[in-house]
């Protein structure tokens, strides 16, 4: 919360101005209901989120979907069975229909020790609420084998 007379409330006001048929409430819902769906593998309720057509790049550049049925498939037969996730959800910045957020991501290969990753997320919203697109961001610089996390404060 900022001053009604301070700096912060001036910038607020200015990032308020920018149309949205959305509240932000509603858009922060959406991305914790798609984060949240990972770890219990509902892809179905995931996949409702999205808009037809859709796009989703994962990471920023690959197109892994363009409409429901290729982001079906990309949850279903791209993603390998032995790669299993968490997200805890860190930050979603809300800005008119779009929004950024920051995760770390837990990934299990298999029997393979965990990696997190910390993963950054751009989202657009339709009108209607549905997520249009979605681009991953992530890098080398992002990823902290078990082996890093125990031996620093686990920061990225």
């Amino acid at each position: 919360m900022t001053a009604a007379k301070s700096s912060g409330a001036a910038l607020a006001r200015l990032v308020a101005s920018v149309p949205a048929s959305i509240d932000a409430d509603t858009v922060r819902s959406r991305i914790g209901a798609y984060y949240a769906s990972y770890p219990t593998d509902d892809s179905s309720s995931r996949e409702a989120l999205f808009a037809d057509p859709c796009r989703f790049e994962d990471p920023a550049g690959i197109v892994m979907a363009t409409d429901r049925d290729s982001l079906h498939r990309f949850f279903h037969e791209v993603i390998p069975a032995d790669w299993h996730f968490t997200f805890r959800l860190e930050r979603v910045a809300v800005v008119g229909n779009e929004a950024l957020s920051t995760a770390t991501m837990r990934l299990r290969v298999g029997d393979r020790p965990p990696v997190d990753v910390l993963v950054n997320a751009h989202f657009q919203f339709t009108e209607a609420g549905l997520i249009r697109s979605v681009r991953t961001f992530f890098d080398e610089q992002s990823i902290r084998d078990a082996a890093d996390m125990s031996a620093d404060t686990g920061r990225f």
